[in-house]
């Protein structure tokens, strides 16, 4: 049943209006223009001959409306088809079927409209399977710490540990609770980041110790992973930058993190600083690298690219994370890769304005 609102009903009482009005000025238009003959046509015609006539034209202006309200009909029905189409096909969207798409039949606005569904559609789906992904990839990696750390828990309650173990199975915990922690962080700011609640705030500090710091801050990772990390500098003083160094801190870890992650054992990382006109920090990794088609896209939320998914490993947030902190300083980054051969990841950070005020 048609409602009364539809825009099929709306174009459809439109075109019959419009074919009203036209058969009304239609008549309005003969009888001004045959009002001068109409004594002529009394004389000339009896009663019966100029009701005759009435009722032909009467006749002729019916068969004109009923023929061209069932085109109107048939037009305004065909016209109105894709919109029925979106609307059947958004409402199984809405339930979470994501395959539904239009088929475009035209080239005009409505197809147009139609292709731009599609692309929705499609870009939902997407999405759609990159957060199931993203909560498959969070579960396990919540759940593997915490059935470790329930684990020994319960091992230290029934007493089955080893004195002299003890401190081995208390860093395998903390290592977990760590590792926990840091996920827990990543997803507060990328909630932060969605809502525009991730500040920055502008500081001087000394870009160099600041790597230096960091690699040593993570150098038991290094070593478990069997990675050498190297700082590579030909500045023969500190760089110093204008930027807020708490999140320039994690975006170096990340980085980091992400290199060593897909380094294989006795592989050697490298963070690489020079000061130009803004101070430039590269990330080199010698791992498998990245495709040239997925450049582009593993700075989106919940992506992981094959090499990743291969190892289970990452939740697909930090770099997301990285890119928006960098976008929120105004600095690029870039990555250049090379399938076998690594990859490098580069951004840039504005120079201290004032290096006199440097902090001791």
């Amino acid at each position: 049943m048609i409602r009364k609102k539809t825009i099929f009903l709306k174009l459809f009482i439109t075109y019959i209006v419009i074919l009203f009005v036209s058969h009304f000025v239609l008549a309005i238009a003969s009888y001004l223009l045959l009002q001068n003959n109409l004594t002529n046509m009394h004389q000339n015609l009896n009663l019966n001959q100029l009701h005759t006539v009435v009722s032909l034209f009467v006749m002729s202006s019916i068969i004109s409306i009923a023929i061209t309200g069932l085109f109107a009909y048939y037009l305004s029905k065909k016209m109105t088809a894709p919109l029925r189409e979106m609307n059947r096909a958004a409402l199984h969207i809405a339930r979470g079927q994501f395959d539904q798409r239009i088929k475009i039949k035209t080239r005009d606005e409505l197809g147009e409209l139609g292709e731009t569904f599609n692309y929705m559609a499609q870009e939902l789906a997407g999405l759609d399977q990159m957060r199931k992904d993203f909560v498959s990839n969070v579960s396990h990696d919540l759940r593997s710490p915490l059935t470790s750390i329930h684990g020994f828990v319960r091992a230290f309650l029934d007493d089955t540990i080893p004195v002299d173990r003890k401190r081995h199975y208390f860093t395998i915990m903390k290592e977990q609770t760590e590792r926990m922690i840091k996920l827990v962080n990543d997803l507060l700011d990328m909630a932060r980041i969605e809502t525009g609640q991730l500040e920055i705030h502008h500081d001087i500090f000394n870009l160099s110790e600041q790597v230096r710091q960091v690699i040593a801050r993570m150098e038991p990772e290094f070593v478990k992973k069997q990675v050498n990390v190297e700082l590579i500098s030909e500045e023969a003083q500190d760089i110093y930058v204008f930027a807020d160094p708490d999140r320039i801190d994690q975006v170096i870890v990340n980085l980091i993190q992400n290199a060593v992650q897909f380094s294989s054992p006795d592989c050697s990382v490298e963070v690489i600083l020079e000061k130009d006109e803004q101070a430039v920090v590269s990330i080199r990794d010698y791992g498998p690298g990245i495709r040239q088609e997925e450049i582009e896209s593993i700075w989106e939320r919940f992506y992981k690219a094959d090499r990743a998914r291969n190892k289970k490993t990452g939740t697909g947030i930090g770099l997301s994370i990285v890119k928006h902190i960098l976008d929120l300083h105004q600095s690029p980054i870039h990555v250049k890769s090379e399938v076998g051969k690594g990859s490098i990841f580069t951004f840039t950070l504005p120079m201290a304005p004032n290096l006199s005020k440097k902090p001791e």
